[in-house]
């Protein structure tokens, strides 16, 4: 396999267009099957949907939970299925009944706040692509132990694609099945925190 270089973003750009194009063109070479794409309002997905259309690679968008303060737009919702897309909205992966404790005890700390803040050290993106693809895989859209292109970011920019293998949140850490990053394509220079 030829080796490929990454493509590192400056924060002050809009990179959601060129890292999606970025992951096109790494799935289209990889022969990758599934991307799955963090949207919350929905419009970042939509656009992922219309930059894979006619490349027979599934696109799966992956919202906010649904309690979330924050929610997709219904209208780009339904525009990302009608165009062949698939929505999920789940738990996160990394959050979860654990993470309630922290609301109520000062200072705890779980392990899946470990993992998230090792993660966001190379990107918010990097976090973020954790959990959608074990989401995905959660939910039954993405099969486990198959190479798929994660797209995700910060706020409004998406910056951050990985080739990852994909597995449910079960599995994280399995030493077999467990998820990987295979391939960093694009990110961040300087990083945002939280």
């Amino acid at each position: 396999m030829e080796p490929k270089n990454t493509i590192y973003f400056n924060n002050s750009e809009a990179t959601t267009e060129k890292a999606i194009e970025a992951a096109k063109q790494r799935a289209i070479e990889l022969g990758i099957e599934h991307v799955v794409v963090a949207s919350s309002s929905g419009a970042t997905g939509l656009k992922a949907v219309e930059a894979f259309q006619d490349t027979g690679v599934k696109v799966i968008v992956v919202t906010l939970f649904a309690i979330s303060s924050s929610k997709p737009n219904p209208e780009i919702i339904e525009k990302i299925k009608r165009r062949g897309g698939n929505v999920v909205t789940s738990t996160h992966a990394l959050m979860g009944v654990p993470e309630s404790l922290a609301k109520i005890k000062e200072g705890y700390v779980t392990p899946n706040t470990v993992i998230r803040e090792v993660l966001r050290r190379f990107s918010q993106g990097t976090n973020v692509c954790a959990d959608i693809v074990m989401m995905s895989c959660d939910a039954g859209v993405v099969p486990e132990g198959v190479e798929v292109v994660a797209i995700a970011g910060m706020g409004t920019n998406a910056d951050t694609v990985w080739v990852m293998r994909s597995a449910g949140s079960f599995n994280f850490f399995d030493k077999v099945n467990g998820i990987e990053f295979r391939e960093l394509v694009a990110m961040p220079r300087s990083k945002k925190f939280w």
